[in-house]
Formats: structure tokens, sequence, C-alpha cells
């Protein structure tokens, strides 16, 4: 018998992600609408946009132009990062993607490892590679496909997922110059974060419930002590889709606990002062950040430099890699 690889089999119990029977699928996220496609039948020169908020893509692929031939049965993958997270000729850049069923089960289809080609804008495979199914510690099983960018613009993704069909793709590195973000290698600003001392303006400084152990020190002075820094910007209460960010903390919790020597764990809330009826204002460390979503996790050495990045959604396993690097 072959082994069930299906979204209801591998999460029995975590209830299902419908994304209803709409052909655009409307969601939440960080109080920000974006799209998700419904499964469907699609054309390769298809005019594809993800767009609202964060999360926008936007290809047109000219039929004169020496493409692939009309392939039918190929059908879209749902992306689950910003573009804003990607640039090229920075070395490996992570994205972010699962495969919705034929129900529209956001993650419906989950075998245990996928293959993938990454093709540029003039049609040349620029990557190929075998990744794994990603399901530890969250509900949504989903695959990080790490592509080490040469040039920005429009790139395909195609995935093969075996008898369960091929998806397809789209994502736009821009370069770093442009980017609002920060990078492994840049300088972390020393902004002040809310703690149980001192809440910044900030009111609640943590809406998780109990309140979580990572507020008894501010970023600026944990980044000019003698340890290493790991902030996490997550918001427990008002995560848009608490089935993809609600767990990362919760995650983070059980793998430090109260603390790890050498190394100061900060917890930072989205929203300066959110309440069930208005979410309110940013809060200074995502505009200080340069982001345009949540979560996301920053590691910084003793000397205030990034090491390492961590957007959207993460489970268990890459958590623990980001870890190891302490």
């Amino acid at each position: 018998m072959e082994p069930d690889d299906s979204f209801d089999a591998i999460t029995s119990g975590l209830g299902s992600l419908n994304a209803s029977d709409e052909t655009t699928v409307q969601a939440t996220f960080q109080g920000v609408d974006h799209y998700l496609w419904h499964p469907s039948a699609i054309s390769r020169r298809s005019f594809i946009a993800l767009a609202g908020g964060a999360f926008t893509a936007a290809v047109v692929l000219t039929a004169c132009r020496s493409q692939p031939k009309q392939t039918d049965g190929v059908r879209t993958a749902s992306k689950w990062f910003s573009d804003q997270t990607i640039v090229s000729g920075q070395g490996p850049q992570r994205t972010i993607w699962s495969f919705s069923d034929r129900n529209g089960n956001l993650g419906g289809l989950s075998p245990e490892s996928i293959d993938v080609v990454v093709t540029d804008s003039d049609g040349h495979t620029v990557h190929q590679t075998t990744v794994n199914r990603h399901l530890e510690g969250v509900t949504m099983p989903y695959y990080p496909v790490i592509v080490p960018f040469q040039t920005t613009g429009v790139h395909e993704f195609q995935f093969d997922l075996g008898k369960r069909g091929r998806y397809v793709g789209y994502a736009v590195p821009g370069l770093r110059g442009n980017s609002t973000i920060f990078w492994p290698g840049d300088r972390f600003p020393g902004l002040q974060t809310p703690t149980t001392a001192n809440s910044s303006g900030v009111n609640p400084i943590c809406t998780r419930s109990p309140v979580c152990p990572f507020h008894e020190t501010s970023l600026d002075a944990s980044l000019v002590s003698d340890r290493a820094t790991l902030l996490i910007v997550s918001t427990p209460a008002f995560c848009g889709t608490k089935w993809m960010c609600g767990p990362v903390l919760e995650n983070l919790f059980d793998h430090v606990g109260i603390g790890i020597q050498g190394l100061d764990v900060i917890h930072a809330e989205v929203y300066s002062n959110p309440s069930s009826d208005n979410l309110g204002p940013l809060a200074p460390i995502v505009e200080a950040a340069g982001v345009s979503y949540e979560p996301f996790m920053f590691l910084i050495d003793e000397s205030g430099l990034v090491l390492r990045r961590l957007d959207h959604i993460w489970d268990n396993t890459e958590l623990r890699d980001l870890l190891r690097l302490v």
C-alpha cells in the first residue's frame, strides 16, 4: 500500500485549512489582505498575480519568446513569502511553498519530498534540488526551497510532486541595495524594546497568555553586551493566520526555556496598542526592521551583526538549525 501523504493523514486532529470553493481566496496576514490561489489548471503563459500587502508577484510570459509549449494540468503552488525577503547575488535565499489539493485545502498535498527546477526570466535553468517536507511543530506542511539567485526579475519554480501532479510558482528577487530589511553581515539597529520594567509605549508588551519570559532585556542593551541576541517579533493573540505564524513563539519557548547561556532571547510584539477591534499602529521594532510582514526572527552575534534571519513560517527543524549557530 502506498503511504498516505495527504494533509489529512499527516495532520490528523489538527483541523482542516480549507480555502473554500472560490477561484481566488482572500486570507489575512498581519491584518493585511493577500491572495492565495485556489488550485486549478493554469497555463505557463497565464498572467500570474499574487497581490496585497507584502505578498506581490506579477508575471507575463510572452508568446513570442522561446517559452515551453502550454502544458495542461499544471496547477499553482501556494506562495508563503514576500519577495521583499529575497535578493540576487547574496547567496542562498529562502522561499516557502505549499500545495493545495483539489478540495482547496491549503497544504493538502504534502509528499515527503518534492523535486524543484527554477528558471530565470530567459527560461534558463538556474537551480535544481529536492526538498523535504517540513511539519514539526507547525500545522501546515511546507517546503523551504533555498535558491542562490544570480539575477533579479521573474523566476519560475516548477514543482514535481510525482503522482500528485505538477505545480508552478513565481518569485521576483530584487537588489540588496534596494532592500529595506537587514541581511547577514548587516549591523542591527540598537532599538529599545518593551520589557517588564519599561513598556516603551507598547501595551501589552506580550499578547501571549501567560506572558512569555522573553521581556527581561531590551534589544539595545543586549546589542552592547558580550552576548548574542535572538530577536523574535510576533503577535500570538493577533496573528492573522494562527496555523502559520501562531506556533513560532511557543516552539521557541519549548526549545530555549527561560534562556540559553550567552544568548539573550527577546520577544517583541508587532503592534503598539492592539485590541480586538483595532490593531492600531505597528510597534517601533517592525518599522526599524523595515519589514512589511510577520513573524520574523533575527539571530545577531556578539558584535551586533546579523547571522541569520527567518521569515513568515519555520518549523522546529529550521529553528534547531538556527540555534546551532549560537
